[in-house]
């Protein structure tokens, strides 16, 4: 059966596949349409009726049936290396703002916006509770 590819550039495609086929196999029909410097299998995320299609669904599963359209988006490459060596830049550039500010400026206090206890209300606000009025019908 024919499937419809949109792709988040604007571009639209269609490709063969079969009912048993699963959603990795059809990741590789776009990623050999396509070309893998374009759209890499591993990369792909398929969505189908709104939902992310799982790699080891198949279309029938998936209730795909004949001229339905995915939506191919690509997801970021995953780099080990190089996620570790920028974390702990982070941290420094986000510190300087808080310890810059003026020495007559104090940051506000948590505690001072605790709710007062009751029993520390004036007696005439603690007794004060609204009065439930019952008629006799």
């Amino acid at each position: 059966m024919k499937v419809f590819v949109k792709t988040l550039k604007g571009t639209n495609f269609e490709i063969e596949v079969k009912p048993e086929d699963t959603v990795a196999d059809v990741k590789k029909n776009i990623e050999s349409v396509q070309g893998a410097d374009v759209y890499p299998a591993g990369q792909q995320m398929l969505v189908y009726q709104g939902k992310v299609l799982k790699d080891d669904t198949t279309l029938d599963e998936n209730k795909v049936s004949e001229s339905s359209f995915f939506v191919v988006m690509l997801s970021k490459s995953k780099v080990s290396s190089g996620g570790p060596s920028t974390a702990p830049t982070a941290p420094p550039s986000q510190a300087p703002p808080a310890s810059s500010l003026p020495s007559n400026v104090t940051q506000p206090s948590i505690t001072s916006q605790a709710p007062v206890p009751a029993a520390a209300l004036p007696q005439s606000a603690a007794e004060s509770s609204p009065a439930v009025v019952t008629s006799a019908l």
